[in-house]
Protein backbone atom coordinates (compact mmCIF):
# COMPACT_ATOMS: atom_id res chain seq x y z
CA UNK A 1 0.00 0.00 0.00
CA UNK A 2 2.50 2.54 1.10
CA UNK A 3 4.64 1.62 -1.73
CA UNK A 4 1.90 1.68 -3.94
CA UNK A 5 1.00 5.19 -2.92
CA UNK A 6 4.67 6.28 -3.33
CA UNK A 7 5.36 5.19 -7.43
CA UNK A 8 1.99 7.25 -7.57
CA UNK A 9 2.77 10.15 -5.94
CA UNK A 10 6.85 9.89 -6.90
CA UNK A 11 6.98 13.54 -7.21
CA UNK A 12 6.62 14.11 -3.84
CA UNK A 13 9.56 11.80 -2.82
CA UNK A 14 11.88 14.04 -5.09
CA UNK A 15 10.49 17.24 -3.96
CA UNK A 16 11.67 16.12 -0.20
CA UNK A 17 15.07 14.92 -1.27
CA UNK A 18 15.84 18.13 -2.98
CA UNK A 19 14.72 20.40 0.29
CA UNK A 20 16.92 17.52 2.25
CA UNK A 21 20.10 18.24 0.20
CA UNK A 22 19.15 21.94 0.24
CA UNK A 23 18.80 22.49 3.78
CA UNK A 24 22.23 20.09 4.39
CA UNK A 25 23.99 22.15 1.64
CA UNK A 26 23.09 25.26 3.76
CA UNK A 27 23.60 23.92 6.82
CA UNK A 28 27.40 22.72 5.46
CA UNK A 29 27.81 26.57 3.57
CA UNK A 30 27.41 28.31 7.46
CA UNK A 31 29.26 25.95 9.51
CA UNK A 32 32.24 26.93 6.78
CA UNK A 33 31.29 30.62 6.68
CA UNK A 34 31.26 30.76 10.55
CA UNK A 35 34.79 28.54 11.27
CA UNK A 36 36.12 31.44 8.13
CA UNK A 37 35.09 34.22 10.11
CA UNK A 38 36.01 32.98 13.67
CA UNK A 39 39.45 32.34 12.40
CA UNK A 40 39.64 35.97 11.23
CA UNK A 41 38.46 37.48 13.93
CA UNK A 42 41.24 35.68 16.25
CA UNK A 43 43.93 36.36 13.57
CA UNK A 44 42.40 39.96 13.97
CA UNK A 45 42.39 39.88 17.88
CA UNK A 46 45.66 41.40 18.74
CA UNK A 47 46.18 44.07 21.76
CA UNK A 48 49.34 46.20 21.94
CA UNK A 49 49.64 47.77 25.28
CA UNK A 50 48.84 51.35 24.37
CA UNK A 51 45.21 49.56 23.15
CA UNK A 52 44.97 48.57 26.56
CA UNK A 53 45.93 51.41 27.66
CA UNK A 54 43.30 53.72 26.25
CA UNK A 55 40.29 51.19 27.02
CA UNK A 56 37.61 52.07 29.63
CA UNK A 57 37.74 49.60 32.37
CA UNK A 58 34.59 47.89 31.48
CA UNK A 59 36.05 47.24 27.41
CA UNK A 60 39.14 46.34 29.19
CA UNK A 61 36.86 43.44 30.64
CA UNK A 62 35.27 42.77 27.50
CA UNK A 63 39.26 42.62 25.51
CA UNK A 64 40.44 39.98 28.36
CA UNK A 65 37.12 37.58 27.53
CA UNK A 66 37.81 38.04 23.89
CA UNK A 67 41.31 36.64 24.65
CA UNK A 68 40.29 34.20 26.61
CA UNK A 69 37.64 32.81 24.04
CA UNK A 70 40.64 33.39 20.84
CA UNK A 71 42.48 30.91 22.91
CA UNK A 72 40.04 28.48 22.78
CA UNK A 73 38.24 28.97 26.49
CA UNK A 74 34.41 29.19 26.99
CA UNK A 75 34.48 32.67 29.11
CA UNK A 76 31.81 35.29 30.11
CA UNK A 77 32.21 38.70 31.75
CA UNK A 78 30.70 38.68 34.57
CA UNK A 79 32.26 42.16 36.22
CA UNK A 80 29.72 44.26 38.00
CA UNK A 81 28.37 44.50 41.47
CA UNK A 82 28.38 41.49 43.26
CA UNK A 83 30.62 39.77 41.34
CA UNK A 84 32.34 39.07 44.58
CA UNK A 85 35.92 40.61 42.57
CA UNK A 86 35.70 38.15 39.46
CA UNK A 87 35.59 39.81 36.33
CA UNK A 88 35.85 37.40 34.10
CA UNK A 89 35.35 33.79 34.66
CA UNK A 90 36.18 31.04 31.62
CA UNK A 91 36.58 27.31 31.23
CA UNK A 92 39.75 26.10 29.61
CA UNK A 93 39.81 23.54 26.65
CA UNK A 94 41.08 21.15 29.70
CA UNK A 95 38.16 21.65 31.66
CA UNK A 96 39.93 24.22 34.55
CA UNK A 97 38.17 26.52 35.63
CA UNK A 98 39.83 30.38 35.66
CA UNK A 99 38.51 33.12 37.83
CA UNK A 100 40.29 36.75 36.12
CA UNK A 101 40.15 40.12 38.62
CA UNK A 102 40.45 42.98 35.80
CA UNK A 103 42.72 46.02 37.18
CA UNK A 104 43.02 49.06 34.73
CA UNK A 105 44.13 52.05 36.54
CA UNK A 106 43.83 56.16 35.26
CA UNK A 107 47.50 56.26 35.50
CA UNK A 108 47.83 53.92 32.67
CA UNK A 109 49.00 51.38 34.85
CA UNK A 110 47.39 47.47 33.76
CA UNK A 111 47.20 44.66 35.74
CA UNK A 112 45.22 41.41 35.52
CA UNK A 113 45.25 38.86 38.27
CA UNK A 114 43.88 35.10 37.84
CA UNK A 115 43.23 32.51 39.46
CA UNK A 116 42.84 28.69 38.44
CA UNK A 117 40.47 26.26 40.37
Amino acid sequence: MVVRWLAAHWWIVVVLLVLAALAGAGWLYTRRQNKTWEAVRAHGLRYQLPDLDALHHARFEEAIRELMRRDGCDAIRVGGGGDLGADVKATDPYGRLWVIQCKHRVRHEVALFSGQK
